[in-house]
């Protein structure tokens, strides 16, 4: 019981050390009655005030003047990305939440250490508008007042030195990259700018990383609102990704004395599988179409051409399904190209194997090129191991005057015959076929190095 009782007795005068601070009145607040902060900021903050009003005789000079300079420098430390999501009935416009840490100087705030307030290495401000503030903002798309900012975390030291945190809640001017459709990306600027007056110039200095890595998801709903808490908002995400932060600092109209402040953010729609199921079977399908000499005859191969033509006909109409209906800005995607290239090459390709066939009909008396035809018959037996049909064996013509002379078992009767010219169809369709096959190697070879880019 004692034990308890004297942890009572302690608590309670804990809680009456600072109640007894403050009901002793600062000194320095006698002067400085009219002002609306209500008396809550530190007595070391009323030591300054009252000096910066015994010298302007201004009660608000702190709060609404800037600092006395021609240049006034502000350190961005960081920018940190906190939240991002979707505008409402936009799939690409980005509302920003985020915090800027920055610090800059003001020489009515410091004091020695060595007199009255040796003890206070820094002075914490609760009211922001105590001081004075850059007004940093942005001007570009917050006309219809649905961004925010607001100024937290104040803390000056001893040398002037104020440190501060501004949340904001911006709009983003963003610019969609349709190359890539449908994982295309998305790149999102805020501009702040500081116009102050009775200062000739504003210079932002970066102190933090210019380029920062992200994995931040964009929400595709309302992530944050005063009256709700944030672990009560259900975190719905859309495609995108924000992948990486800038900063970078810039002239405004290339004026020397305005500066801009850009905070860039980068996205990425992550949509792999509707990805691989536009490129997938097209691919594959285009594949096993340029490899049809494998499969047989000519005619076997123009079916299987025409059954992969059917194949990426549908993939072809499933891409234009989720196309944008407001189109892509006059930009062609990669996926769209590939696409082109794929019916180019399909429709190259029957068409040489028709022509073939066509060929392959009409009748030869004129005998081809030796070397030729013993290349195509190298490329149709062993490399691609098929033949035109089921043919006799070849034998080359040597004119003679009597071709009655040939022995009959080197000679086909259906070749030659008493009184008739030789026919060398047969030959030429070798070539023919040797050429239909070089062809869909050559394509083959072209869509591998297509496949390689499009993937890698």
């Amino acid at each position: 019981m004692k034990t308890s009782r004297f942890l009572l007795l302690f608590g309670v005068l804990l809680l009456m050390i600072p109640l007894s601070e403050q009901m002793v009145q600062c000194k320095y607040t006698k002067n400085l009655t009219n002002r609306a902060d209500g008396g809550d900021e530190h007595c070391l903050f009323y030591f300054l005030l009252n000096r910066e009003y015994e010298e302007t005789r201004n009660v608000h000079s702190l709060s609404t003047m800037p600092p006395k300079t021609d240049e006034m420098k502000i350190t961005i430390e960081n920018v940190l990305v906190k939240y991002v999501e979707l505008v409402k009935g936009s799939s690409y416009q980005f509302n920003v939440f985020g915090d800027i840490y920055l610090n800059w100087k003001d020489e009515r705030l410091k004091w020695d250490k060595k007199g009255e307030f040796e003890n206070y290495d820094h002075l914490f401000i609760f009211n922001s508008s105590a001081i004075w503030i850059p007004h940093i903002i942005d001007h570009t798309l917050c006309s219809d007042g649905e961004c925010t900012s607001s100024v937290d975390d104040i803390d000056v030291y001893d040398d002037g030195t104020v440190y501060a945190r501004i949340q904001f809640r911006y709009l983003a001017s963003c610019a969609v990259d349709y190359k890539k459709f449908p994982e295309e990306d998305d790149s999102c600027c805020i501009f702040f700018t500081a116009f102050e007056t009775n200062v000739e110039r504003t210079k932002f200095e970066i102190e933090g990383k210019a380029k920062e890595k992200l994995n931040r998801p964009v929400y595709s709903q309302k992530m944050y609102e005063k009256e709700e808490k944030l672990n009560e908002v259900a975190h719905e995400h859309s495609p995108w990704v924000v992948v990486e932060r800038t900063l970078s600092v810039a002239h405004l109209g290339g004026i020397e004395t305005l500066e801009v402040l850009q905070v860039c953010i980068k996205a990425e729609k992550q949509m792999s599988t509707v990805r691989v199921a536009l490129l997938f079977p097209v691919t594959l399908a285009t594949y096993v179409m340029l490899a049809s000499p494998l499969f047989g005859d000519l005619r076997t191969q123009i079916f299987v051409k025409l059954f992969t033509l059917h194949i990426q006909t549908i993939c072809f109409l499933y891409l234009c399904t989720i196309t944008p209906l407001n189109g892509f800005l006059g930009v062609r995607p990669r996926i769209y190209i590939f696409y082109e290239l794929v019916f180019t090459i399909s429709f190259m390709s029957i068409l040489v194997t028709l022509v073939v066939m066509a060929l392959s009909r009409v009748k030869r008396n004129v005998p081809p090129s030796h070397r030729l035809f013993l290349s195509a018959k190298l490329i149709n037996r062993v490399v691609c191991c098929i033949e035109p049909e089921r043919s006799d064996a070849y034998h080359r013509y040597v004119e003679e005057e009597n071709p009655e002379q040939r022995a009959s078992n080197e000679v086909n009767e259906s070749v030659i015959r008493r009184g008739a010219e030789l026919d060398y169809t047969q030959d030429w369709r070798h070539i023919y076929l040797a050429l239909n096959n070089m062809f869909s190697a050559l394509m083959f070879s072209v869509f591998l190095f297509m496949t390689f880019l499009e993937f890698f």
